[in-house]
């Protein structure tokens, strides 16, 4: 089976890829929306410029697109079809859990391209996703946080076991989403077992607004992995 993922460099998405590969699926293209509006519904990641960096890492040839609110979904649907055209895609990859808003409107835009949607981590259980992506090998940087509980300090760190169990204390308390699927948080993967090189960040800044604050990456190279 051939596919096109929708691709954002966090941690849903980019375990949904290694999934699909697993599979012996083929992944042709990854498909990264980038949303000219911050308050977009449907996407925001404030590490998007460094999916390049994980595309060249992963092998996979991707397609950027910039796109407004209200013509969100028509790009994407552009993008599937001229897949379907040009490299023959049966379906599209998406990495989401448990946002019945998110999954109605990407049901229904391959529903139009008569493509399946294959959603790997619907409705699984974020915290067995979350053990599943540390147990992996995969090293996830928290680049954006905006919920009750998360503080300053969570920016720039790891997920990791220790962190996992925070997030099950934090959404017991709060109602936190583990996997920071309602936003509460964004991630950035700088290594995987499907990535050729990893990332390394360089350079970054910290910006905090009272109850949220970002880690953006100002600078990040690609570096060969080292054999342990």
């Amino acid at each position: 089976m051939k596919l096109a993922a929708l691709y954002s460099g966090g941690k849903d998405s980019t375990y949904a890829i290694y999934y699909a590969l697993s599979q012996a699926w083929e992944v042709t293209h990854l498909i990264t929306l980038i949303p000219e509006s911050e308050e977009s519904a449907m996407w925001h990641y404030p590490a998007i410029k460094w999916t390049e960096l994980q595309a060249k890492a992963m092998r996979i040839n991707q397609l950027k697109i910039k796109v407004k609110s209200r013509n969100e979904l028509e790009e994407l649907r552009k993008a599937l079809e001229k897949l379907k055209v040009e490299h023959g895609i049966d379906g599209m990859l998406s990495g989401v859990i448990a946002s019945d808003y998110q999954k109605n409107r990407l049901d229904a835009v391959c529903d139009k391209l008569d493509l399946k949607l294959i959603a790997p981590l619907w409705q699984k259980d974020p915290i067995a996703i979350l053990r599943e992506v540390v147990n992996s090998k995969f090293h996830v940087l928290i680049v954006g946080v905006a919920a009750y509980g998360l503080t300053r300090d969570w920016l720039g760190s790891e997920i990791d076991q220790e962190k996992i169990e925070k997030l099950k204390i934090l959404n017991e308390k709060y109602g936190i989403h583990p996997c920071g699927e309602g936003g509460e948080f964004e991630t950035f993967v700088y290594d995987a077992p499907i990535f050729k090189e990893k990332i390394e960040v360089v350079d970054y800044e910290v910006r905090w607004h009272r109850y949220s604050g970002e880690f953006i990456i100002k600078k990040a190279i690609a570096k060969p992995k080292t054999r342990n």
